[in-house]
């Protein structure tokens, strides 16, 4: 709003002065910033300079630019001088005389006031009432407004005839201006005010509850202190402007800003005037006479109030005031607006909400839309929000038959004709409906409406009635009757079986039109062999049971469900159910193996038999042999003789033989059963068939496998055993069929020319003769394999197949598309189609009649179900057969695990086949074993059979290897060649000797034999022993170091000394000898088992863990303590404290005391129980923890900067630093030492005869001094009358009856002493009448606020009871509307369950009802009494009352609604600072429910409260200052704990980095030597992987190469095959994951070793902490007695650094003897290594071991890290410890002085504590080089690490390349063992 309404600025207006005929204009404009307001800039630029000026004419231009329109502004003084009125005005009863201060230096100082009559320059020039005030042109610049002498509270009032715009105010003043005024604003016409804003010298004091802190917001309401000086006296102005230009304004057009501007009152409240402060001590009338309000100029600026709808105004009717200038208050309406301010829109313009104008929008009121049938509307809220704020008009009295919101839809019984406008006179055309089919007599749809099923014209037809005039009954329905309530009958077609095409049934007899497969009178039911009435196009599925699977074609209506033979399940009979299958066309099969075999000659064989060949080939190939011996001829004859032994073979063969041929996974079966029937040339097979299932022809199918190129044929004779009796085949003839076939050796199975006719109670003999085709003689090597005998029956006889009906020609093709036959010819059978299993489950139906049971053996199946088509079951492993009952070729064993492998050797049996029983193989001669595959007793080296060599000493050996079992005469070896352990000797056969005892000194089966063994010395003829450990000599007759006994006796031994690990078992001294005794014990251990710690040590010797003593001198008793070395308790540690000392090293006061280091121990703190947090004190200078306000060593004294009794309670003397000389003020009353011009308890005010803002205190004029001379006789006058009162009430004098009024008197005396006391006595005076001033504009304003409020709430309760009224209203229609449904409801369920009869009753009662209901209904619509007249005029009533008292309810409501914003405002104020204060508090916002939880708030808050009642205020994770305190308390507590045990772990920090150090030396040794030997194993695994390359290299090449043999290759496979691996691959792969797991848990070394650097380093800067505080310390000269206990300690810790170094010492020594120990054996074990993974292994070994070694140092440096961790926590107390240090350095400095001579003392002492701290730096240096020494460790770790992930991979390479080379070898050898 700031953009358009401009005013000047302050300095500007400041400097405007009155000229007689012309003014100055000085002001400064602000520049337009928005282009859309350039208009209206133009027109306020004017107005803001006349409004500078005080210029009387309105301002220009003024108009309306594309939005708001603006008229003129000006003075709204300008013709309303009879609406200005002042409350006080000289003069007006009298002359009065009042004087001028700035001329009573003057002669003429006083002058006179007489305002009986309105001023006139020429006879009534003394009159200065409130008119004039107003600036015209032609009045003389001598006139000026005067207020009554002495009158402070003093209001001048403008009434304005309507609502105006208010801009700013100028008030320029002929005196001084008011020391305190109000600017105030009614837009109510005087009902209620509020303030614009407040004017005052001391805003504080004078208007405490107002904001003096400047404008936030443009609506605030502040006090402003610029225009409130007592300067100048004269022409002082005080300008004030609404919007102030400071202040941005988001939106100018909102309801705030229009509000702030809108006003209809003006009053100007002056409160207090400015005076010299004479008249505070002498209210004399002529003391008063100059001081007064007096106004030359007020200029009030602004325009009418038309919101933006008129850009001029005329005068209000009944204001005839036509001043030259003057701004009107009616408003010339535009945007089709009217009313005095435009407040309301025209007539007939009600289709949108009036709202003000805005610069964009002008929002002009817009005609209501009646279609032309109307010419009256008004507005509705509700109708203008439902429609999306587009349209909010409703027409009133449509005409033409309309009615609705803007007359669009016709009146009932009429609609609109879709043809003619809606504007039309006559668009609306009356119903036309058959009364017959209709209802709600005749009424029909007014309008249509697609979305709501509505069409102009349309009847309301019946229920079962359509058509516009509702003559035709709807489909489903017949029988149009006038009798029948719903009009038409219903059909009661089913409508699953209806065509839907059309309707359903005959409108006139009701007969249903039925789908194709659908009968029935109301089509309801299927047609035979159909089921499922349903929606589909044809009505009704067809059952389509399987032809094979159902007995009929016919199945249930309902679900189809057809009629199953045995076995089957499903709807249409096509599934088999569980357990049972359907048998393969090939089902009735006969294997060969079966059969009986019959010789050439054999009778019962058909046909003739053909003579044998002429030619002997034995005698022909015996020739042809000597004739090769004859020649020479070698190769030839070995050809021949191996042929003769085959033929000699094939002789000795029989006719008929069964040959199992076993399953491979390389190969694939083609045969059926075990194998085939093997048939010579001319003999034959016999079978036996007798379980034929039904009576039809089966063709005649058989299946082989020829051994040679020839072709061979069968001739096949079938004989029926009795006379066929069926129908199909009784009447067939003859009953034996003959055939003969040719069997092509190019296919695997003949089919007989035709078929035979098989019945099932008849018996069959089929006998088949085979023989070569086309030869005369039969030939004894020909042989041809026979696998079975099938018969496929001839499916085509079968019911389904047979006929030419369409569906078993189909099925046909279909037989033969999917070549269903052809698949079961050959084996193995292929994937069978869908289509074919589907139509072989029909046919096995209907051969078996229904579906056969699976049968699968429990044994050797997996489960009871078998395959769907043909029954196979699942076999277990090994098992063969359809039932899964027999073992495959080549197992053994049935039973519940299925068959075992046979695995006969391939050398040493004669068939892959053995015994299905037993499981034994045909052994060959030589063999025996079950499998074959062992030698005879006595020999080994299968199938290389040799006899064992023991050298005679055992005859059996392994048979495997050879190795002799069970050597005799003291032998043992492989070969029996060496002695047993304890004898020696030569046992090799032919040697000579035998094995004799070592003398060790005894026989070994003595009692004194301390041996293992012996070997004889030859060069020295000796024996030499090898002693059992603990032995040593040459006969193992002496106890070896660390052993005791007496060896050299019988039965003696040595016994280890028992000195539980702590000696070294090297040393003979170690130990005695004889008794055991231990004489050296290591490890700090000791007594005769070096089973305890030694003196001064503690914990546990038998774990090597004897540690020093950790006893600290100052804290130990001193009778504990020698040597600066202190003992403890040998299993625990626990020192010997002295009195209330306490800690496992006694390092610290108990609880509660203090003064450690003492020779009587600690003393108690004695702190102040109440003064106190607690009973606890530091340790070292007994200071009490004090609660705030209290200090003292015991907490018994007030803090510093405290005052007050420490007994009762301490304060804060917060002296102001400004006013006060120092901060600490007086101990006993508080008060702080002031400086010049301060005063007050706190030094922070002004002192007396000093004025201004502290601490800005400036001195007091001179004239002050009299003043206060005045004022201090008065004070001095009421002490004596207060003195002379308690005089008299003292005597007892005093009236009885004046005792009340004289006390009233004294306690008045006493309050104004009080007042005239106080430092600010002089503007005392001025509160009580300002206080005065403003109570009585309090009372004022609120009374005028209550009794709007009253009329208010009597507005409001009349509303609510005609709310109340129209409640009930609705509430009992409500009701009736509820009781008519139910009835409704209650009717219709009576005429759901109702008959006919019933029905047609109700019919007729109905239409009686109907017949009155019309008539009410008519009756109720039109009449003069009826409810929508009397409705229609009480609405009249109603919107004339409305109409009449909308602009008082408007106004009411604006001024409720502001009322109650500003409320608002304040409570969301108050909310936010409770909001803000909560939070800082609390950490909380103190959303307090009803209940006073705060759900959301985890803090809690301002009126939170807990489950308990109590207050909750902060609380775990809050920030509040409740919460900070409570976790500064808690940090503080466990900052002293921490201490404590920071204490107590800093004394083992120097032996832990000694122990580092010796570890890190220890680990660097190990890593060398292990990677020393990694080396070595690399590179002998390199030369090994270099000589296995060449060798497999050398193997591919041979094997590659043209040139080789197969018996060459077969040989070098041989030796390949014999090459054993030092172990098998399952142990190759178990040691490789050992190795990677082993390299895995190595992967942490690199991290322990970075992490124990980090710990180093973390010393290292504990270490520079404790140089830093060491150096702190040197220069701080503590207690004699507290240097010399801290030099013990050090002494201490030195001797402990040094025996800890000689001790690490003995562990290098220690670890270097055991390394070379290890190195030897390595050494030893790397020279018996044989092979590759002998040295992965120990390598593994190895890894094992460093990875242990790691552990440990892991472990080792968890503990460094904690007490690193515990060294930092005692080092950050250091720093504590010597702030308290430097506290005692004057005590100090002061014994020292007091030492005198002793000086040299503490040069000794200094000395000592250089000579520590060199070697603290010695120290420091060499964990520096340990450091080093870590980081090339860590270095040589990582390549250790890479060189053994290379080794790995190349380890896995060459297993890789073996597993490659052994899968080749193999695969060559299988090609070559296939060779003949």
């Amino acid at each position: 709003m700031h953009k358009h309404y401009f005013c000047c600025e302050t300095a500007n207006c400041d400097g405007l002065r009155r000229k007689r005929g012309q003014r100055d204009i000085l002001v400064s404009m602000r520049p337009a910033i928005t282009m859309p307001f350039m208009a209206v800039l133009l027109s306020l630029l004017v107005l803001a300079l006349r409004a500078a000026s005080g210029q009387e004419l309105p301002s220009g231009p003024h108009g309306c630019m594309e939005g708001s329109c603006y008229p003129a502004t000006g003075n709204l003084l300008i013709g309303r001088a009879v609406n200005l009125t002042a409350t006080s005005t000289c003069g007006l009863t009298g002359p009065q005389q009042y004087c001028i201060v700035s001329h009573l230096q003057e002669s003429d100082k006083c002058f006179e006031c007489n305002s009986q009559h309105r001023y006139d320059p020429y006879r009534h020039r003394h009159s200065h009432r409130i008119e004039n005030v107003i600036y015209h042109m032609d009045s003389s610049g001598d006139t000026w407004w005067q207020s009554v002498n002495g009158q402070e509270s003093v209001g001048i009032r403008l009434n304005l005839e309507a609502e105006f715009h208010f801009t700013h105010l100028i008030m320029k003043f002929k005196t001084f201006r008011p020391a305190a005024m109000i600017i105030e604003r009614s837009a109510d016409f005087g009902r209620t005010w509020r303030p614009y804003r407040y004017f005052s010298s001391n805003c504080t004091k004078t208007f405490p509850g107002i904001s003096a802190n400047g404008l936030h917001h443009i609506n605030d309401v502040i006090c402003e202190e610029r225009y409130s000086d007592i300067e100048p006296s004269t022409n002082g102005e005080v300008i004030y402007k609404v919007l102030d230009p400071a202040i941005h304004v988001k939106d100018p057009y909102s309801l705030d800003i229009q509000e702030l501007l809108r006003i209809t009152n003006l009053r100007i409240n002056f409160t207090k005037l400015n005076t010299l402060g004479d008249d505070l001590l002498d209210r004399r009338f002529d003391v008063l006479q100059k001081y007064y309000y007096a106004i030359y100029e007020l200029v009030v600026r602004g325009s009418c109030f038309c919101y933006g709808h008129a850009s001029e105004c005329a005068p209000v009717p009944g204001v005839d005031a036509r001043e030259n200038g003057m701004i009107h208050g009616r408003c010339v309406c535009k945007h089709n607006t009217e009313g005095l301010n435009c407040e309301r829109c025209q007539h007939f313009y009600h289709d949108l909400p009036w709202r003000p104008a805005e610069v964009e929008n002008p929002h002009t009121c817009r005609e209501c839309n009646c279609n032309r049938h109307s010419t009256l509307c008004h507005f509705d809220m509700a109708v203008y929000l439902a429609t999306g704020n587009i349209s909010g008009g409703v027409c009133d009295d449509c005409e033409h038959n309309t009615m609705g919101r803007t007359c669009e839809t016709c009146q009932p019984f009429y609609y609109q004709d879709p043809v003619r406008d809606i504007r039309d006179p006559r668009v609306c055309v009356a119903c036309d409906c058959d009364p017959v089919g209709s209802l709600e007599g005749g009424v029909c749809d007014s309008h249509t409406d697609l979305d709501m099923g509505m069409i102009a014209g349309q009847c309301r037809c019946k229920a079962h009635v359509k058509g516009t005039r509702c003559d035709d009954c709807k489909e489903g329905y017949y029988g149009l009757s006038q009798n029948d309530p719903l009009g038409c009958q219903p059909c009661n077609c089913d409508p699953r079986g209806i065509i839907m095409i059309g309707a359903p049934c005959d409108q006139i007899s009701g007969d249903c039109s039925c789908k194709r497969y659908v009968t029935g009178r109301y089509c309801n039911q299927c047609l035979p062999e159909y089921w499922g009435l349903s929606n589909d196009l044809a009505g009704c599925r067809s059952c389509d049971c399987d032809f094979g699977g159902a007995f009929n074609n016919r199945c249930m209506m309902d679900n189809g469900q057809c009629d199953c033979r045995r076995h089957l399940i499903g709807r249409q009979c096509s599934e088999v159910q569980p357990g049972y299958f359907c048998a393969p066309l090939d089902y009735y099969k006969y294997e060969a193996e079966d059969a009986t075999g019959h010789s050439p000659g054999d009778a019962a064989l058909p046909g003739k038999v053909r003579p044998q060949a002429e030619t002997d080939c034995v005698q022909h190939l015996s020739n042809q042999l000597r004739r090769h011996r004859r020649h020479r001829r070698t190769s030839n004859s070995q050809q021949h003789r191996a042929a003769l032994r085959r033929i000699r073979q094939l002789q000795q063969t029989p006719d008929v033989k069964t040959v199992h041929r076993e399953h491979t996974p390389s190969h694939m079966v083609t045969w059926t059963g075990p194998g085939f029937a093997r048939v010579k040339d001319g003999a034959g097979l016999v079978l036996t068939i007798d379980n034929i299932p039904y009576a039809m022809e089966y063709d005649i199918m058989i299946r082989y496998e020829p051994e040679s190129t020839e072709d061979w044929e069968a001739i096949v004779s079938i004989t029926s055993v009795q006379l066929p009796s069926s129908l199909r085949c009784g009447n067939l003839l003859p009953t034996e069929q003959l055939y003969t076939v040719t069997l092509p050796h190019r296919n695997r199975y003949i089919q007989m020319p035709r078929p035979f006719c098989f019945e099932p109670s008849n018996r069959y003999v089929v006998a088949i003769r085979f023989q070569r085709h086309g030869v005369s003689h039969r030939h004894l090597t020909a042989f041809i394999l026979i696998d079975s005998l099938v018969l496929i029956p001839k499916y085509t006889e079968l019911p389904g197949f047979q006929g030419t009906e369409a569906e078993a020609e189909h099925r046909r093709e279909e037989m033969i598309r999917y070549m269903c036959v052809d698949s079961f010819m050959i084996t193995p059978m292929p994937v069978l189609a869908e289509m074919c299993s589907k139509l072989i489950c029909s046919i096995s139906s209907i051969i078996h009649d229904g579906a056969l049971s699976c049968q699968c053996d429990p044994q050797g199946s997996l489960s009871g179900e078998c395959d769907k088509v043909g029954g196979q079951c699942r076999c277990k492993a090994n098992v063969m057969g359809r039932r899964c009952d027999q073992c495959a070729p080549g197992t053994y064993g049935f039973g519940v695990n299925g068959c075992t492998a046979c695995d006969c050797h391939s050398e040493g049996s004669s068939s892959h086949q053995c015994d299905p029983v037993s499981g034994q193989c045909q052994c060959r001669p030589g063999a025996t074993g079950r499998q074959c595959s062992d030698c005879q007793p006595g020999q080994w080296g299968f199938p290389s059979c040799s006899p064992c060599q023991c050298n005679g000493h055992v005859d059996i050996c392994d048979p495997r290897t050879g190795e002799c079992r069970g050597c005799r005469d003291f032998t043992a070896g492989h070969l029996c060649e060496r002695c047993v352990d304890g004898f020696f000797g030569n046992p090799v056969l032919g040697s000579g000797e035998h094995c004799r005892p070592c003398p060790c000194p005894g026989n070994p089966s003595s009692d004194h034999f301390n041996g293992d063994s012996c070997q004889a010395d030859h060069t020295s003829n000796q024996i030499i022993c090898n002693c059992k450990q603990g032995y040593t000599g040459p006969r193992c007759d002496q106890c070896a170091p660390g052993y005791y006994g007496n060896p050299e006796q019988p039965g003696g031994q040595c016994l280890p000394c028992t000195c539980n690990g702590n000696i070294d078992t090297q040393d003979p001294e170690s130990c005695d000898p004889r008794t055991g005794r231990c004489l050296k014990c290591q490890h700090h251990s000791d007594g005769p088992s070096c089973a305890h710690c030694q003196h001064g040590y503690y914990g546990n010797a038998l774990a090597h863990d004897c540690r020093r003593c950790t006893c600290v001198t100052a804290g130990t008793i001193q009778s504990a303590c020698s040597d600066g070395q202190c003992h403890c308790d040998r299993q625990t540690g626990a020192c010997t404290c002295r009195e209330k000392v306490a800690g496992h090293n006694c390092d610290q006061c108990a609880p509660n005391h203090w003064n450690y280091g003492q020779d009587r121990g600690c003393e108690p703190c004695g702190c102040d129980p109440q003064h106190a947090l607690g009973s606890h004190c530091n340790m070292f200078t007994g200071q009490c923890h004090c609660h705030p306000g209290f200090g003292g060593k015991q907490c018994t004294e007030c803090e510093q900067f405290h005052w007050g009794d420490p007994q009762v309670q301490c304060q804060e003397c917060n002296c102001h630093p400004l006013g006060s000389e120092m901060a600490q003020c007086d101990r006993l009353t508080g008060a702080c030492e002031c400086r010049e011009g301060a005063a007050g308890k706190r030094c922070h005010e002004c002192a007396r005869g000093f004025t201004g803002d502290f601490p800005k205190c400036v001195q007091c004029h001179p004239c002050f001094q009299l003043w206060d001379d005045a004022v201090c006789q008065i004070k001095r006058d009421l002490e004596h009358i207060q003195y002379t009162a308690q005089k008299i009430l003292e005597s007892g004098v005093t009236p009885v009856v004046g005792d009340t009024r004289i006390r009233d008197l004294e306690r008045k005396l006493k309050e104004v002493q009080d007042l005239i006391s106080a430092e600010d006595s002089d503007r005392i005076h001025q509160l009580i009448g300002q206080s005065i001033d403003d109570l009585r504009a309090e009372i004022a304003l609120t009374d005028g606020r209550l009794m709007g409020v009253t009329r208010e709430l009597n507005t409001t309760a009349e509303e609510e009871r005609t709310l109340r009224r129209t409640l009930s209203d609705l509430e009992r229609e409500l009701r009736d509307f509820n009781t008519t449904v139910a009835r409704k409801q209650s009717l219709l369920d009576d005429y759901l369950t109702s008959g006919f009869a019933d029905q047609f009753e109700k019919v007729k009662k109905y239409y009686q009802e109907s017949l009155k209901a019309e008539e009410k209904c008519n009756a109720s619509v039109s009449g003069p009494l009826s409810p929508v007249e009397q409705s229609k005029k009480t609405r009249g009533v109603t919107e004339v009352l409305l109409d009449a008292t909308r602009d008082n309810f408007l106004r009411d409501l604006a001024a409720q609604n502001k009322s109650l914003n500003e409320l608002q405002q304040k409570a969301h104020d108050l909310d936010k600072k409770v909001h803000h204060l909560s939070h800082k508090v609390c950490g909380g916002h103190s959303n307090a429910s009803v209940n006073g939880s705060c759900p959301d708030s985890q803090c809690g808050g301002a009126g939170c409260r807990d489950d308990r009642g109590s207050p909750a205020c902060g609380g775990e994770g809050c920030n509040g200052t409740v919460s900070t305190s409570a976790g500064a308390l808690s940090l503080a507590r466990n900052a002293t704990d921490s201490l404590n045990a920071a204490s107590e772990e800093l004394q083992g920090v120097a032996r832990k980095l000694q122990d580092i150090a010796a570890l890190t030396q220890d680990v660097k040794n190990q890593a060398m030597n292990t990677l020393e030997k990694a080396q070595k194993n690399k590179d002998h695994f390199e030369n090994n992987n270099k000589k296995l390359k060449d060798f497999i290299k050398k193997i591919r090449d041979f094997l590659t190469e043209e040139g080789a043999d197969p018996e060459s290759i077969e040989k070098v496979a041989l030796q390949v095959l014999a090459i054993n691996l030092p172990v098998d691959r399952t142990s190759l792969d178990k040691m490789v994951m050992q190795i990677k797991d082993s390299l895995s848990n190595l992967t942490n070394v690199e991290a322990i070793v970075n992490q124990t650097a980090q710990h180093i380093g973390q010393a290292k800067e504990l270490l520079d902490k404790a140089k830093e505080a060491k150096s702190r310390a040197e220069g701080v000269k503590d207690a004699a007695n507290d240097t010399k206990q801290a030099l013990d300690v050090s002494q201490q810790a030195i001797e402990k650094a040094r025996a800890a170094l000689e001790e690490a010492r003995d562990n290098l020594n220690s670890t270097r003897n055991a390394t070379l120990e290890v190195d030897e054996r390595l050494t030893q074990l790397e020279d018996k290594q044989k092979d590759v993974m002998m040295r992965l292994n120990n390598l593994s070994m190895e890894v094992e071991a460093l990875r242990n070694k790691t552990e440990q140092n892991r472990q080792m440096a968890k503990d460094a890290k904690a007490l690193a961790n515990n060294a930092t926590q005692l080092a950050s107390s250091l720093e504590q410890s010597l702030n308290d240090t430097e506290k005692r350095y004057r005590e100090l400095q002061m014994k020292v002085d007091s030492l005198g001579g002793a000086s040299g003392g503490l040069n000794n002492i200094n000395q000592k504590a250089k000579d520590i701290k060199k070697e603290a730096e010695d120290l420091f240096s060499k964990a520096n080089k340990g450091i080093e020494q870590l980081r090339k460790l860590e270095k040589k770790f990582k390549s250790n690490e890479q060189r053994m992930q290379k080794q790995r991979m190349e380890l896995d390479e060459l297993k890789e390349n073996a597993t490659v080379v052994r899968d080749e070898i193999r695969d060559q050898v299988q090609k070559y063992s296939n060779c003949v």
